[in-house]
């Protein structure tokens, strides 16, 4: 027979929040008489400094085998009596809490019914902590090398603050070279300044940090492991110009081919050998094999001659690359809204009916038209109309407000201003979305400088149409205007990436297909996978300044935890797989949303990769055969709890 085990019950008044609502003298009076409890201890506020000395103090004295503390919330203290109870000598695993202040005497009427409760749920309790067993932290050695997935302005940010503190990091960029989005912007609202003169002094900090390395043009395959040992396998696809080559674009001027420039969304043409924009990174070039007449029938090889550094290399191929790292950062971006299907808004039916995003690379001065300001037919637009939440709010298009168009809005008018100063702007909208006093203040500006605010209460019945040779546009709430050109200003939605990394990863998605927050409050740029982080707008939308800002939390948390030389704790309530009663079924493999589980065929039965394990249950829930234990929830712990609340 198993000899008793020696259980010490703490009691604690919680100031007033549970002594003015339970009765605690009775309930002392009532433990004296179990038999399961060898002492009892009332303290005024254990969690204190005075507290917690005073439970460690008690646990020397008397030697339990195991204490139960009635107090409050588990969430709030449990770590808190372990860790004082840990430094007496007791584990952790020995240590059990009945909630007596939220579950009792916070939302039970009555003390003398508060004060039952209480005794049931210290009963409960009781009976369980007979079951308990020992548990013990595992730490392994970790990698401080970090990811990066995405290279525009977020991922840039989020790598060199990494970098900067001397880890070391990949850039993975699906695209041939780093920027992203912003790079394909002029100016940045409301302070307006120079987007390509913000990103290309971080390009060259790019360049010139021996800790980063960029792998651009590549794809992600796969991600294995856990926090502190992922294994990052990407294909970095041919370019065709290898590393010598800087960009002096000699081999451009030679090259007789010319296709739509996707860059400038098809508003621009370019060489079948070309480089996203001047100043790039990387810098070499690529050749669209495409495109290309000597990878088509060896037709032509100018591009060869002209090269000054013999950079042209027709034989290269596909690389198959591996790295190692303790945290992944996903800076993949946002997609723009698709506004194809809205023919009420003119959009790819009339010309100079534009995306806000196309404007963009209309004024940019990296774009096809070298930042001059023009319509299709080469002349200067002597008025335009700016129409808001194009394809959002709305059931055909984005069902919420992006909360950064109106601010877009605004700066295209602006930059319309620059170069035609006396044109007429009109932007049309239902709401007028502002964060913070700066924005408010450039608002204001805006209709001081002559923007003329119309607003229309419903936006979706706006008409753009073609008459008399110019663009009008009509509404049911305002008179009908006459203009040379129309914006559309978009939202943002989740990009498609966001479902292929969440499949790799096991992470979560919110509804509107945006990596969901480890914790909405406290830990808003992490995921539901520990050790991967979300930086940019892949999370949310948000406007270039937050995406910087998202991506230094991301930077900040890494370094905090992957710290070189210091190992990182596992779970310790993980789940365990007796190999004799399993079965091989599998199902647990199927449902675990961690992908802690795999099968060993030499044994036929799965098994449990601790350092991956987060102890959810929801294998030991599924297993047919009842092979899967959660360590400290097993069946008999629960039944037992189980049993003390209905039997007291």
């Amino acid at each position: 027979m198993p000899q008793k085990k020696k259980t010490g019950l703490f009691l604690c008044r919680c100031g007033t929040n549970v002594a003015d609502f339970i009765n605690l003298d009775k309930v002392e009076e009532w433990a004296k008489h179990k038999d399961e409890i060898s002492f009892i201890e009332t303290h005024n506020l254990l969690c204190s400094p005075d507290g917690k000395q005073f439970v460690e103090d008690i646990v020397k004295k008397n030697s339990p085998d195991n204490i139960v503390v009635a107090a409050c919330s588990p969430k709030m203290h449990q770590k808190t009596f372990e860790e004082a109870a840990g430094n007496a000598g007791l584990n952790m695993a020995m240590v059990l809490m009945a909630n007596i202040r939220e579950q009792c005497a916070w939302v039970t009427k009555g003390v003398e019914a508060a004060t039952e409760k209480s005794k049931v749920l210290i009963q409960a309790a009781l009976k369980r902590s007979e079951l308990s067993e020992e548990l013990f932290k595992q730490s392994i050695e970790c990698s401080t090398d970090v990811v990066v997935i995405g290279g525009g302005i977020a991922g840039i940010e989020a790598a060199l603050m990494i970098a900067d503190a001397g880890r070391k990091v990949t850039i993975i960029e699906k695209e041939i070279s780093l920027g992203g989005k912003v790079i394909k912007t002029e100016e940045i609202g409301p302070s307006m300044e120079c987007a390509p003169c913000v990103l290309a002094p971080r390009l060259s900090e790019i360049t010139e940090n021996e800790n980063i390395q960029v792998i651009a043009n590549a794809e992600v395959q796969e991600v294995l492991g856990f926090f502190g040992n992922f294994t990052v396998r990407a294909k970095q696809k041919k370019r065709y110009v290898d590393d010598s080559c800087i960009g002096c674009e000699a081999c451009f001027d030679v090259c007789p081919v010319s296709v739509k420039n996707d860059f400038h969304l098809g508003l621009g043409d370019r060489k079948a050998v070309y480089t996203l924009f001047p100043g790039s990174v990387p810098a070499e070039a690529i050749i669209d094999e495409e495109a290309c007449l000597y990878l088509k029938d060896k037709s032509c090889d100018a591009c060869i001659e002209a090269c000054p550094f013999d950079s042209i290399d027709f034989s290269d191929q596909d690389k198959n690359l591996e790295f190692s790292a303790g945290a992944v950062v996903l800076a993949t971006g946002f997609d723009n809204a698709d506004i194809s299907g809205l023919d009420n808004l003119g959009y790819s039916l009339i010309d100079d009916v534009y995306t806000m995003q196309e404007f963009d690379r209309i004024v940019s001065s990296n774009g096809p038209y070298a930042g001059t300001l023009q319509l299709k037919n080469g002349g200067m637009p002597s008025s335009a109309a700016i129409i808001n939440c194009a394809g959002s709010l709305s059931e055909e298009g984005l069902p919420y407000c992006s909360g950064i168009c109106c601010m877009t809005a605004l700066k295209a008018a602006n930059l319309i201003r620059h170069q035609a100063p006396e044109a007429k702007i009109y932007n049309i909208h239902d709401r007028i979305v502002l964060n913070g006093v700066d924005q408010h203040n450039f608002f204001e500006k805006e209709k001081q400088d002559g923007t003329e605010f119309i607003r229309s209460a419903n936006l979706q019945a706006v008409q753009v149409k073609k008459e008399n040779g110019r663009i009008s546009v009509s509404g049911e709430d305002f008179e009908t205007l006459n203009v040379d050109m129309v914006i559309l200003s978009t939202g943002m939605k989740a990009a498609a990436d966001n479902q292929i990394f969440a499949e790799m990863l096991h992470l979560d998605l919110d509804n509107l297909g945006f990596y969901k927050a480890d914790h909405t409050v406290l830990h808003t740029t992490g995921t539901s996978s520990d050790g991967v982080y979300s930086a940019g707008s892949c999370s949310s939308p948000c406007s270039t300044g937050d995406a910087v800002t998202r991506a230094q939390a991301c930077a900040g948390d890494i370094l905090a935890k992957l710290v070189p030389g210091r190992k990182i704790d596992l779970e310790i309530l993980t789940s365990v797989i007796d190999s004799e009663l399993c079965a091989g079924c599998r199902l647990c493999i199927s449902v675990c949303p961690y992908n802690a589980i795999s099968y060993e065929s030499q044994d036929g039965a799965s098994i449990v990769n601790e350092a991956i394990c987060r102890g959810c249950g929801t294998c030991a829930a599924a297993c047919p055969s009842n092979a899967i234990t959660a360590k400290h929830f097993t069946d008999k712990q629960i039944y037992a709890e189980l049993g003390g609340l209905i039997n007291e």
